[in-house]
């Protein structure tokens, strides 16, 4: 496929991923997309991407050489380093957690079925839509309310949390599809917007904290007073970005666990609600049935158990936040995390891996033959090896230096220009050549499954 082409087929994937994907993609720096599990770096094209390369070469000199190149292209750094942690974290939580495995068999029993021209099998078609459309509750069920007269840049949101219905292909409210929200006011009461507790609500939690540890870390190419007025500028920023009705979907679970917890800064926040949002990830349907719920649930009625019934992990989220201990200063977050599952009624951490694991590695048999089998249980393969790396709750986030361990195997991501390119060739996972012909591929079929999805009546 000629470069043109490329880029075209890579744009309208894109297009595909914000209007349709089961994960926020509301910035331009950077994209994922669930159904073809292609990440995008946007902002660059090959020549800037190698020009890049090429600063980091510069900067192996001489130790003074070394943090005079880094101290030079910290913004740049920082950039492309914090974006690609954001979007390969998306890419990880697809690909290495136990909701994201069963998404990527749901995803590829309709990219077979499609292939295979089964008309019996085509109900997979909707079954996958279906599933990927829960995921973005975010898009039809928040409701912004307006701010034009109001201070939404205080201190400290309210909030309170409530349940609404989705509704059917019919226009029904369905009983067996409730959901949770919160709603967030200012200190005068007024509201300022709605967000449902999505997948988009977990997943952006994740990514969200793995783009500012990364942003973190880059600090350390700079002097120290550069340093200190660079650290309270990104100090600033956190603040802002949290309170930020338009960035509500990527803060939303760090607000609840935040306000449950009474934790105070705004970094630590983002890293305890990305540790319980990869654990609620992978939390097993069965421990659903010990979950205690807080008394205040009980106001849902038989909600709660239809949210049980569909292991949503939003509702998880919800549920041990709202029971977990407070925050204490200097507590680390596997700790924390050990007296949140127990005050919820949940096992250990240590046995929640393991029968997330098992429940992993008995997905790979809900798969359906075809074109593409062969694709879809090599990534699941390599879920599973990074998942043993990333444990149940995410310990290890990916980080700067995670991007170049062995340990953890990474997709080549698409530049701007529709170059395929890996971001460190020694633990790219999936060879680039692969991906243009993937790409190429996936576009003209997720265009045809979309086409028979609203071809289907009631």
């Amino acid at each position: 496929m000629g470069a043109n082409a490329n880029r075209q087929a890579v744009q309208k994937l894109r297009d595909c991923a914000r209007s349709s994907g089961a994960f926020a993609n509301f910035e331009l720096l950077g994209s994922y997309d669930d159904f073809s599990q292609v990440v995008s770096i946007e902002y660059l094209d090959k020549d800037d991407f190698m020009g890049l390369l090429e600063r980091f070469r510069l900067a192996r000199g001489s130790r003074g050489m070394q943090k005079a190149e880094l101290q030079a292209n910290y913004e740049a750094i920082a950039k492309f380093y914090s974006t690609c942690a954001h979007e390969l974290t998306h890419w990880l939580d697809h690909s290495s957690t136990l909701w994201g495995q069963k998404q990527l068999v749901l995803i590829y029993n309709a990219i077979n079925a499609w292939t295979n021209q089964d008309e019996q099998e085509f109900y997979r078609i909707v079954a996958a839509n279906s599933e990927r459309q829960r995921a973005r509750l975010a898009t039809y069920y928040t409701e912004e309310y307006d701010t034009s007269t109001q201070d939404t840049r205080t201190a400290t949101w309210r909030y309170e949390y409530g349940s609404g219905l989705e509704f059917g292909i019919d226009g029904k409210p369905r009983p067996d599809r409730p959901f949770v929200f919160t709603t967030f006011s200012n200190s005068g009461g007024q509201r300022i917007i709605r967000v449902p507790f999505s997948m988009f609500a977990l997943t952006e939690a994740t990514a969200t904290y793995a783009e500012l540890k990364v942003k973190s870390q880059s600090l350390a190419f700079l002097d120290s007073d550069t340093r200190l007025v660079e650290q309270a500028r990104l100090e600033q920023e956190f603040q802002r970005d949290l309170y930020d009705p338009k960035l509500a979907i990527y803060s939303t679970a760090t607000h609840c666990l935040a306000n449950s917890i009474q934790l105070q800064d705004s970094f630590i926040a983002y890293e305890y609600s990305s540790a319980l949002s990869t654990l609620c990830l992978n939390l097993p349907r069965s421990l659903y049935d010990h979950l205690l719920l807080p008394e205040s649930f009980s106001d849902w009625g038989s909600r709660t158990q239809a949210l049980r019934e569909l292991a949503d992990p939003g509702f998880a989220f919800f549920a041990i936040a709202s029971q977990a201990p407070r925050y204490e200063d200097e507590m680390p977050v596997e700790q924390w995390l050990q007296g949140a599952v127990k005050s919820a009624g949940l096992p250990e951490l240590v046995t929640i891996e393991a029968l997330a694991l098992s429940h992993i590695q008995q997905v790979r048999n809900e798969q359906i033959e075809g074109s593409y089998s062969d694709q879809a249980e090599s990534l699941l393969s390599i879920g599973r090896d990074n998942f043993t790396q990333r444990g149940v709750w995410g310990r290890g986030v990916l980080c700067m230096e995670g991007m170049y361990s062995p340990s953890i195997r990474l997709p080549p991501v698409v530049l701007g220009d529709g170059h395929v390119t890996p971001v460190n060739p020694s633990n790219t996972c999936i060879n680039p050549q692969s991906i243009e012909k993937w790409i190429d591929a996936i576009v003209g079929i997720e265009s045809s499954a979309n086409k028979f999805v609203r071809a289907c009546r009631y």
